[in-house]
């Protein structure tokens, strides 16, 4: 069986015919913005999307009639299986890098990698299948329902989106139980919960953590058991939304894929909580909810998710910043004892500080301690990285390292301002 994913797809070549499809092929990248083809053009490539996404619209464009395709996906092959004018406007809405196939190379590609344009035939079989059926299905009075395991669910929200359907989407894990509620109004995503987490950071965290053994539905008819009026509302238009979230599952992926030991625990290495980096003050609230939850009893990177009220990618970032600031370590289970005075600074501090209101945390100096607010000499310069942080810590350096077109991916602007 092919893989779905192009890059796990191009793993499991041969080593010659790996080659064969770099050679066959090339990289251009694309700044926001920049057009990739316009409709009407004459169709002579196919693009696999490596980093960014891409906006297709129709020609004469009509509302709702914008698709959002991002990392792994493919576009432009009709045009360039049947030789026809392009009937699309591709156009790149973030940092954009394509692997791009001429036409002209397909009976080379098709001799030397047979495989390739099965896989190509496959993802077009599947969104066929997605665009005919819709997830439509009249079971248990539901407009929307199927499974993550054949609809993607980028898919499904640009359904709702494009529909302007107004009601409830619930994804279900395996056992039946509803892990997420998300309320839609003409398209437009406005509440949700994603397990603990509400609103936006609920949004962030279901393009993050989907399951393809999750299934969905979506029906106009609202669960009786939600009271959407105390959930935190989302006032981001929907098209922002999913471009934003797509582009947070991905910089999530490459830091997650960086961490050499997923079991390994957080623990602290310092008596007081210190944010030196400024270019991070987005996440100086994650954090200091992160130095309470660890500060006596070193934690998991996955029992912090579960318990932080932010996203996962925010987490993870937050928590490089720590390493790199020597506040934690990344330690081996077997190695994990308490956290270096935890006798002597009780729990109790800890909380009260993390309940002190925004204007007060503030208010600290970048030399005052969160625990008891003692002022202590500075850490560092904000460099050290400490005994087992080396792997999340360079990832974290690689998020803001220019890409192979020159520019640096800004994660920051997912929250920075809203």
């Amino acid at each position: 069986m092919l893989q779905s994913d192009f890059f796990a797809y191009c793993t499991s070549l041969p080593v010659l015919e790996l080659k064969a499809v770099g050679e066959l092929s090339s990289v251009r990248h694309y700044a926001e913005g920049e057009v990739v083809y316009s409709a009407g053009e004459e169709s002579k490539e196919l693009f696999i999307i490596n980093r960014g996404l891409v906006e297709l619209t129709s020609e004469p464009a009509l509302p709702g009639d914008t698709i959002v395709l991002s990392r792994g996906d493919i576009f432009g092959e009709t045009g360039a299986f049947i030789r026809m004018p392009r009937n699309q406007t591709a156009r790149a809405c973030a940092p954009l890098s394509v692997q791009c196939f001429a036409a002209k190379d397909f009976p080379e590609l098709l001799r030397r990698v047979p495989s390739f344009f099965l896989f190509v035939c496959e993802k077009m079989g599947r969104r066929l299948f997605q665009t005919r059926t819709g997830g439509l299905s009249s079971e248990g009075g539901c407009e929307l329902a199927g499974s993550l395991a054949n609809f993607d669910l980028i898919t499904i929200y640009q359904t709702i989106v494009r529909s302007m359907r107004t009601g409830a989407l619930l994804i279900s894990d395996e056992r039946g139980e509803t892990v997420s509620e998300f309320y839609f109004e003409n398209g437009t995503p406005r509440w949700g919960r994603f397990q603990h987490l509400l609103g936006e950071e609920a949004f962030w965290q279901l393009f993050i953590q989907p399951r393809k053994a999750w299934s969905f539905s979506f029906s106009k008819e609202l669960p009786t058991n939600v009271d959407w009026t105390e959930q935190k509302i989302i006032t981001a238009s929907a098209d922002e939304m999913l471009i934003q979230a797509v582009q947070m599952r991905d910089e999530f992926e490459s830091l997650r894929k960086s961490m050499s030991d997923n079991s390994a625990l957080l623990k602290r290495q310092q008596l007081n909580f210190v944010w030196l980096d400024s270019d991070l003050e987005e996440l100086r609230a994650v954090a200091e909810e992160i130095w309470q939850m660890a500060y006596n009893q070193p934690m998991s990177l996955v029992d912090l998710c579960q318990r932080c009220n932010a996203c996962a990618l925010k987490v993870y970032l937050a928590v490089a910043g720590m390493l790199q600031a020597g506040l934690f370590a990344l330690v081996p289970i077997e190695e994990a004892g308490p956290a270096k005075g935890a006798s002597a600074v009780g729990s109790s501090s800890s909380v009260t500080t993390s309940q002190a209101s925004p204007k007060s945390r503030e208010a600290f100096s970048p030399n005052l301690g969160v625990i008891g607010a003692q002022k202590i000499p500075p850490i560092a310069d904000g460099s050290l990285e400490t005994k087992g942080a080396s792997s999340l810590v360079t990832a974290s350096r690689e998020q803001s390292q220019p890409g192979p077109d020159g520019r640096r991916p800004d994660w920051r602007r997912f929250w920075r301002g809203r």
